[in-house]
């Protein structure tokens, strides 16, 4: 399965870390601008997770995510 292949709201954990799946979003990066990114929003905290759209293509093992049901 590929992080493209993901639904929103769908609970998967990083790295140990509880997390839900936000989509692509437009996220402001300092002296940069607006730019659009694959959103993680961990459960603990109000953390957050980025990824760029284009790592949309990697598999989940690569990037250490696995599915919670």
């Amino acid at each position: 399965m590929r992080i493209a292949d993901l639904k929103i709201g769908q609970k998967v954990s990083i790295n140990g870390k509880l997390a839900e799946y936000q989509g692509i979003q437009k996220i402001k990066v300092s002296n940069f601008g607006k730019v659009e990114k694959r959103v993680f929003r961990f459960e603990d905290k109000n953390d957050f997770k980025y990824y760029n759209t284009n790592d949309g293509n990697k598999p989940l093992e690569t990037e250490k995510i696995t599915l919670v049901y």
